[in-house]
């Protein structure tokens, strides 16, 4: 009985609410203290680094408050290596201090592909093909063929290219293909020139008449 009318004693009862109280005060002071020392509820946003070159980005005083991480890189023959293309977050995104910015850059070189086989389809088949592969279609070579308007060999440089040779993409592609006729050549941008086969399909194997 005296244990039970203790619980129910003003002292008793004072004791507890003080400890609420002090609970109550930690935890809102340590809550507090968290939000000043994450920066809860400050937010920077996010510049536009596009077209920038992410060594002047990094070296720069004005973007000290974010880290930066080379997620991929893209060849342009247009722009100079190392150029922003893309960023992660977006421009005007909000963001904490001291947040990562993933970018893709404009690499030094090309990629590489694999030549594809386009031997014997069409001539607008394999200018899609080159097309999907990241290739140009460059001069074209008419010879005399069963199969008309099918491509009899593929060139590179001047010399045939087997499929599956790693190439760089934006390189150009020759192309010889069949008429069923007499044969001549057209070169691209520029004034058809009749020509006659000497041997085989090489470029150098044709001579102008």
């Amino acid at each position: 009985m005296d244990f039970i009318r203790f619980l129910f004693s003003w002292k008793f009862l004072r004791q507890v609410l003080l400890a609420l109280v002090l609970t109550a005060g930690i935890v809102w002071g340590t809550l507090i203290f968290l939000s000043g020392y994450t920066g809860h509820d400050t937010y920077i946003p996010v510049p536009d680094l596009r077209g920038k070159l992410i060594e002047e980005v990094v070296k720069s005083s004005f973007y000290t408050d974010f880290r930066f991480i080379v997620l991929d890189s893209v060849f342009d023959a247009d722009l100079p290596p190392g150029t922003i293309l893309y960023q992660d977050p977006w421009v005007d995104t909000r963001v904490k201090q001291n947040r990562q910015i993933y970018v893709t850059i404009s690499s030094a070189t090309p990629d590489q592909v694999s030549m594809p086989d386009l031997k014997f389809l069409t001539l607008r088949q394999a200018q899609s093909m080159l097309e999907s592969y990241g290739l140009k279609l460059g001069n074209l070579y008419y010879t005399p063929a069963f199969d008309a308007d099918a491509v009899q060999q593929q060139l590179f440089s001047g010399q045939p290219i087997q499929p599956g040779e790693r190439i760089y993409k934006g390189s150009e592609i020759d192309l010889v293909v069949g008429t069923g006729g007499g044969s001549y050549q057209i070169l691209i941008d520029e004034t058809p020139v009749d020509t006659v086969p000497v041997e085989g399909y090489g470029v150098e194997d044709y001579i102008d008449i």
